[in-house]
């Protein structure tokens, strides 16, 4: 899908075919079930005031589409030990992401409504993260693009030019 339009002040709205629905809803759900599975083996510190704290994962990031969303999401060349510390931040972003579009994803395909902004961003960072999950190391292939990445990207590009005008 290629067609996107605006929707009131802040939303977007498009059409999916029911395969693509389903590769979406594919692609989120397992987002959510990779961080899920992560976060679980974090735990949680206590901070130095009452009620504040945070998620400290207590071993390194193995696992590559981890790595590769979380670099995404944090400076350029950023050590291992940063990806470390900013997993358990991002992958809980990621997975708030994904619960959210799939919320607001036809299970079969049809009109997809994006009411809110945070629809839209939403969306975004979705695409954005099953792209660095895709292909973590970036060469996937001769040319670089699979008909997946090609697709995910088709429809990011007007999602991206949807929040810039907003």
């Amino acid at each position: 899908m290629n067609r996107w339009g605006r929707c009131g002040d802040e939303g977007m709205i498009g059409v999916l075919s029911r395969g693509e629905a389903e590769l979406l809803w594919s692609h989120a759900d397992g987002l959510v079930l990779l961080a899920e599975r992560w976060l679980a083996r974090c735990r949680w510190v206590d901070g130095s005031t009452r009620g504040s704290g945070r998620l400290v994962a207590d071993e390194a990031v193995n696992d590559e589409r981890i790595t590769a969303i979380v670099r995404e999401h944090v400076p350029a060349g950023a050590a291992d030990w940063e990806i470390s510390w900013w997993a358990p931040v991002h992958l809980a972003e990621t997975a708030e992401a994904a619960r959210r579009v799939l919320h607001t994803l036809p299970e079969s395909g049809g009109v997809v409504l994006l009411e809110t902004a945070q629809d839209v961003d939403a969306w975004c960072r979705l695409i954005g993260d099953v792209l660095a999950a895709l292909h973590p190391c970036g060469d996937c292939c001769e040319d670089g693009h699979t008909s997946a990445q090609t697709w995910l990207e088709s429809l990011l590009g007007p999602l991206l030019v949807g929040v810039t005008a907003l």
